[in-house]
């Protein structure tokens, strides 16, 4: 009894211990496959990388070679619009630049004569009075053959003379009206007079306002156009900047169209992207907000904007598109191709 009382006790505690195994597996496996908790992720929020880029620059360059140059800035320098950037000397000086000197004296004095002689306003004058007096006559007498006018006829009578018989012009007088012949004619007279005294008219306004005449404008053309070939032995610059490289020395050969020197406005730096594939691309808008960082000044952060987006990839390996961001503000530390970060704000969708 006592034997059976036993095993009936011990039964039931194994029985208990493997329901509190199971239990403890039961437990384990279901903590074990609890999935991780959700983490939102902002798809509003597009990242680049990028670098600064100056708005307005420009790299000049001479349109005729030499055999020298003589360079008046340095790398730094702050030049003002028109300032001489870069020069060929006089001894240096193409053939054709040699040869609009030239022409440049003669087309000048040209252009002066046209502009301060009076001679051609003087017979201009005298040529449109003359035209409108017989203008007038040819008004007064094409008028007079509307009413009847005294007419003329001459005939031929043959009369007998102790010479023989002679003929004797006899001339007839009266009123009439004027034939259709007489009309035409007269007609056509006052039209040619009318030509005539229009253009004596054109003549003596364009001698009048001769700064505006046809030769005064292709005098001054011709100047302009002599002055253009002439600069071509210059570099002036063409804003408000500063000197960022200058790649000859004084004293230097150069050929046509080899840069000489780089300037641009650093007032105006801004960044531009340099990975924006095209799928964030295309959710990219004009006017989105962006922050800008640094690589060179960690602890600056820029606020800025979309102010562009490129209608064609760049240029590369990958599908990229710049997309241009204006800064609110440009830190002084900022450089011209230093690398930046930015962080676009779109509508998420």
């Amino acid at each position: 009894m006592k034997k059976n009382l036993f095993c009936y006790v011990s039964s039931i505690l194994l029985a208990s211990l493997l329901l509190a195994s199971c239990g403890s597996a039961q437990e384990s496996t279901s903590s074990s496959t609890e999935p991780p908790p959700f983490i939102p992720i902002d798809d509003s929020v597009l990242t680049s990388s990028a670098e600064v880029v100056a708005e307005e620059w420009a790299s000049l360059a001479f349109m005729v070679g030499a055999q020298s140059v003589d360079v008046h800035v340095r790398a730094g320098d702050r030049v003002r619009q028109g300032d001489l950037i870069a020069s060929i000397p006089e001894s240096a000086l193409p053939q054709s630049i040699i040869n609009a000197q030239a022409d440049l004296v003669l087309a000048q004095q040209n252009l002066d004569d046209l502009l301060t002689s009076e001679t051609a306003l003087a017979q201009a004058t005298i040529n449109f009075r003359a035209a409108q007096e017989a203008y007038d006559k040819a008004v007064d007498y094409r008028d007079s053959l509307n009413d009847p006018i005294t007419i003329t006829e001459v005939k031929i009578k043959e009369e007998r003379t102790p010479f023989g018989i002679v003929e004797v012009p006899v001339t007839k007088k009266y009123q009439g009206y004027a034939d259709k012949v007489t009309i035409a004619k007269a007609d056509e007279d006052l039209a040619l007079k009318k030509g005539l005294l229009e253009d004596a008219q054109r003549d003596l306004a364009r001698l009048t306002d001769i700064a505006n005449s046809p030769e005064a404008i292709a005098a001054q053309s011709r100047v302009a156009a002599i002055e253009a070939v002439l600069n071509q032995a210059n570099l002036i610059a063409p804003y408000d900047g500063v000197v960022v490289e200058v790649y000859l020395n004084s004293g230097e050969m150069v050929s046509p169209g080899t840069p000489v020197v780089l300037i641009a406005d650093l007032s105006t730096l801004q960044v531009q992207t340099t990975d924006l594939n095209e799928v964030d691309a295309a959710r990219v808008q004009v006017g989105d907000p962006v922050n800008v960082t640094f690589d060179a000044l960690p602890d600056v952060v820029v606020a800025g904007e979309v102010a562009s987006i490129a209608l064609k990839n760049a240029p590369g390996s990958g599908v990229y598109f710049n997309a241009v961001i204006k800064l609110a503000e440009i830190p002084e530390q900022l450089r011209w191709g230093m690398s930046a970060f930015v962080e676009i704000q779109t509508d998420g969708e």
